[in-house]
């Protein structure tokens, strides 16, 4: 109800007293960053997971270093929220479970889940499909697939034995839903997370667990805009632009920011009755 002067009531933080995982959390200018950030700020407290290290199989793939980890933890707590660093590889079961068990003892039950970690790059699965080795073909599966369900896991196990309901959100793709030249390691890693998402909110909704799905376009990220992967392919910022003009509908690439709103709708109250879905938020660049 608007108050007197015909402003609306403030609406309570829509995520006061729950703990929340984000994976993927530490890179500037990333996803995870933003939902972070984002948890903190609707009153989450939160547990930043991230590689924080170069892939020692894949170097020029950027990632966070233990820097930006630690600062992602400060900017939480600089929002008075309590906030862990939890250092872990999504793709190694035991780093997992081990990272899951501190922030557990550190903040509680985790109740709000994203899993925001993964990607393609260089020495991750680029290029001609047949062409791709073996080792970065697997690389780019179990980051982005096995390390969602490995996290999934290890986090909703937990809420399962305190009796407790909760929400994940899936990082996928357009490329889960359309295929991408140069990207097929990735399109089919993404494809395989959405129908793992499907699968867990089948079998979790009857524990009161709810599990979605984002599918981001091109996002500015390091990847994409300044001087990334995605931009060189284009052939450069008159590349880049053409490409926008070509093929996004709102002529833009989409913000970390705005993905991040996306994802934290779906592990808010507002999305109390949705499971199952993998959203778009593309621009309209895909809309399948």
């Amino acid at each position: 109800m608007p108050d007197v002067a015909g402003e609306p009531d403030a609406s309570p933080l829509p995520f006061a007293g729950a703990v929340a995982l984000v994976t993927g959390a530490a890179r500037p200018r990333g996803i995870g960053r933003a939902t972070a950030l984002r948890l903190a700020r609707g009153g989450a407290d939160v547990a930043c997971l991230d590689i924080a290290r170069p892939y020692a199989e894949a170097p020029a793939h950027g990632t966070a270093t233990s820097d930006d980890l630690d600062a992602v933890v400060g900017e939480i707590e600089a929002l008075g929220r309590r906030a862990v660093a939890a250092p872990a590889d999504v793709s190694d079961p035991q780093a997992v479970e081990a990272a899951v068990a501190a922030a557990t003892d550190a903040l509680g039950t985790v109740t709000l889940v994203a899993n925001v970690a993964g990607g393609s790059g260089p020495g991750f699965g680029v290029g001609p499909l047949l062409t791709v080795p073996d080792a970065e073909f697997r690389r780019v599966l179990e980051v982005n697939v096995v390390g969602t369900w490995l996290v999934t896991k290890a986090c909703v196990n937990r809420m399962v034995a305190a009796g407790v309901g909760g929400r994940v959100c899936n990082v996928s793709s357009q490329a889960g839903k359309r295929a991408f030249p140069m990207l097929g390691a990735y399109c089919s890693a993404k494809a395989a997370v959405i129908l793992l998402t499907q699968t867990l909110a089948l079998e979790l909704g009857p524990s009161g667990i709810a599990v979605n799905a984002v599918c981001p376009g091109t996002v500015d990220t390091d990847l994409v805009n300044p001087g990334g992967l995605f931009k060189d392919l284009l052939g450069g910022a008159a590349g880049l632009d053409a490409y926008l003009q070509r093929e996004i509908p709102l002529r833009r690439l989409q913000t970390a920011e705005e993905i991040a709103a996306a994802i934290c709708w779906l592990l808010s109250p507002d999305a109390a009755a949705v499971t199952g879905e993998a959203l778009n938020t593309s621009a309209g660049q895909t809309m399948v």
